[in-house]
């Protein structure tokens, strides 16, 4: 009788814990078909790429549009795509394999590893974990020495403002030091110590370690949203540096989810040691770790991509099990990404800042500056911006997503950007020095009379850029990037030397010099030179 009752208890516990994995995997398959559906179903031409993996296997891959617009070539799983700047997570796993070799230390200063790196600092040495963390206080980037190992060099004038450790600035800079330091230890170029230490381990055949001209026709096509939205294809540059050069398919990807998820283990050999592994994924500062965001109570690893137009994004959660890959060759669809991050992990999604690109009307009004001078903008006759500004009238041509231009005026080129108050309705108009706020609104102080020299568009050559609008918006001097809206008020930091106002600890720095007909001829970005160009 007992016996009986024991195999009846046995029968019911399997019974209910069948019942349960059947739950369970019956969940799983809803979840995959949602986000298949959300894949499929995505709007627009350009690429969309999803994998997810489990610790064994990867689930389900889907696909979405066009990996060339104009060749009309479709978007398959083996579509490769540069994932940008979750390439960092890659240099921080090979620095930590190295730790593991006793070959490098995170918290030896770098110049232990590059002797010739050396910053005006009369803080603590920075060190390979400052650096992995971006906590060492260096600038973000450097595009006219990206990829090339000068950086080092450059860097040697460079006065950082806090001591490493002491707050989080996202330095791509910093990983490339990182790459240089790294052939320093394995004594091999840095794409080939990827190639070893991980990409071969994991069976990543379709990952290619640094973006050359070699992979141009072998990748998707990259695009951006010119300034008027419409999508035209990306600048092509090859990247080298161990920021983010890493090309990789969403399969591939899964790979590397994998080995993460296993906390550094791999069906060939183990990749990092769990001491390693721990160093890796603990947060510094900012739910910044080595290479990754944290999220999720020291559950999720993410990073998000973004180089030359491609888009990408990456998350694990480890205690779930789970991984995903986002890959796209476009303008990323962030509120979708959310989505579907959120459906797989069954959290809530980031509340993302509004970035919808608004037709004409939403511009239209009359804002009226100093001295009573007004400008009327209104929706001309075929959906354009028009300006009536007392001296007749201009046709305006969009130049990023809130602000609009003229080209050709006799009195130069002409900006105009616009800036919204809470409830989304545009409140002020700022055109190089002059501020203007909505009719009836009240008006900000004026700038100082020694910034009319410095406001106007500033630019490099190369691919790369950057480029810059520099405008007093009231009394402040302003700077945003000229591809973006963003607005970085800029607070005086010596003669005609400029810093972000904040956070009051950024290294970013302007210096403008070489005044000539009562214009700056040239910005000093962070060391990066950009000169005065007539663009609006």
């Amino acid at each position: 009788m007992i016996r009986l009752l024991l195999l009846s208890a046995f029968a019911v516990g399997f019974s209910a814990t069948a019942a349960a994995q059947e739950s369970d995997d019956a969940r799983r398959d809803a979840t995959l078909a949602d986000i298949r559906a959300m894949v499929e179903g995505a709007e627009g031409d350009t690429a969309l790429v999803v994998a997810v993996t489990d610790r064994d296997r990867m689930l389900m891959v889907a696909s979405h549009g066009l990996a060339d617009v104009d060749r009309r070539i479709p978007a398959a799983p083996d579509t490769r795509f540069a994932i940008g700047s979750i390439s960092k997570s890659f240099t921080a796993v090979a620095l930590m394999q190295m730790a593991d070799d006793g070959r490098f230390d995170p918290d030896a200063p770098i110049a232990r590893y590059l002797p010739d790196f050396r910053v005006r600092s009369d803080f603590a040495p920075i060190t390979g974990g400052a650096l992995m963390s971006h906590t060492s206080g260096l600038p973000n980037y450097l595009a006219h020495v990206a990829s090339m190992r000068f950086l080092v060099t450059a860097l040697q004038d460079f006065e950082p403002r806090y001591a490493p450790g002491a707050h989080f600035w996202y330095s791509n800079s910093g990983y490339q030091l990182l790459g240089y330091a790294a052939e320093a230890v394995d004594k091999a170029p840095f794409p080939l110590i990827l190639q070893r230490r991980i990409l071969d381990p994991l069976g990543m055949a379709s990952t290619a370690p640094q973006i050359d001209d070699r992979l141009r026709r072998k990748m998707a096509t990259s695009y951006a949203r010119a300034p008027n939205g419409d999508l035209v294809v990306a600048p092509w540059f090859e990247h080298l540096a161990a920021d983010g050069a890493i090309v990789s398919t969403a399969p591939d990807m899964t790979a590397y989810a994998r080995m993460l998820l296993t906390r550094g283990n791999s069906p060939q050999r183990r990749i990092l040691s769990e001491r390693a592994f721990a160093r890796l994924i603990t947060p510094v500062r900012d739910d910044y770790g080595f290479g990754f965001d944290i999220g999720e109570r020291g559950q999720m690893l993410f990073h998000t991509g973004s180089i030359m137009g491609f888009q990408a994004y990456f998350a694990v959660h480890l205690q779930q099990g789970l991984g995903i890959v986002i890959l796209g060759n476009g303008p990323a669809d962030r509120t979708l990404r959310e989505r579907i991050v959120a459906r797989l992990f069954n959290i809530a999604p980031h509340q993302l800042p509004d970035l919808q690109w608004r037709g004409t009307e939403g511009f239209a009004g009359r804002f009226v500056g100093r001295g009573g001078r007004a400008l009327l903008f209104r929706r001309g006759p075929s959906g354009d911006l028009l300006v009536d500004d007392g001296g007749g009238t201009l046709m305006l041509a969009r130049i990023a997503r809130e602000a609009w231009g003229a080209h050709l005026t006799p009195a130069g080129p002409r900006a105009f950007l616009f800036f919204r108050d809470a409830s989304g309705a545009v409140s002020e108009v700022v055109e190089g020095d002059a501020t203007y706020a909505r009719e009836n609104a009240a008006l900000s102080a004026d700038p100082p009379t020694g910034y009319r020299p410095l406001v106007g568009r500033y630019a490099a050559h190369g691919e790369e850029g950057p480029s810059v609008r520099i405008y007093a918006r009231g009394a402040q001097l302003t700077m945003s990037y000229a591809d973006s809206s963003l607005a970085m008020p800029l607070v005086e930091d010596g003669p005609g030397r400029f810093r972000f106002e904040t956070p009051i600890y950024a290294p970013e720095w302007l210096q403008f010099d070489t005044v000539v007909e009562g214009k700056a001829e040239r910005l000093v970005l962070n060391g990066v030179p950009l000169y005065r160009i007539d663009l609006p």
